[in-house]
C-alpha cells in the first residue's frame, strides 16, 4: 500500500547525510574550516563531473574532468581557471570573495 512514498529516510536528515556521504566518497572532497582538497574515485564511465560549493561570499567552481587535455576540454565559461592537482591543498578562505574557476585533471 506504500508503493511510491519516501521512507523516514527522506524526510528526516537522513537525506542531507547521504548527499554529504555520496559527494564526499565520489569526489573524495575533504572540505575544512580554512582548506580542501579533492580525492576523486569517480565511476570510469564519467568523462567528467562538475561541483559548486559557496562559502562566506566566494563561489568555487570545481570541474573534474579525464585526460591529458583536462584543461582545454573545460570550455570557457570556466576560464581563467586554476589547476588543482587531486589531493592538492586548496586554502580557500585566502581566496578573495567572489567567483573562482578550478580544473582538477584525473587519470584516465
Amino acid at each position: 500500500p506504500y508503493v511510491g512514498r519516501g521512507g523516514w529516510s527522506w524526510y528526516t536528515g537522513a537525506a542531507a547525510w547521504m548527499h554529504r556521504a555520496a559527494v564526499e566518497s565520489i569526489f573524495g572532497l575533504r572540505l575544512g574550516a580554512r582548506d580542501l582538497h579533492f580525492r576523486p574515485c569517480l565511476p570510469r564511465a564519467w568523462p567528467q563531473a562538475s561541483l559548486v560549493l559557496r562559502r562566506d561570499g566566494r563561489s568555487l567552481h570545481f570541474l573534474l574532468v579525464r585526460g591529458v587535455d583536462a584543461p582545454a576540454s573545460a570550455g570557457a565559461s570556466l576560464q581563467p581557471a586554476t589547476v588543482l592537482r587531486p589531493g592538492e591543498l586548496l586554502a580557500w578562505a585566502a581566496l578573495a570573495p567572489g567567483r573562482h574557476h578550478f580544473h582538477i585533471p584525473l587519470d584516465t
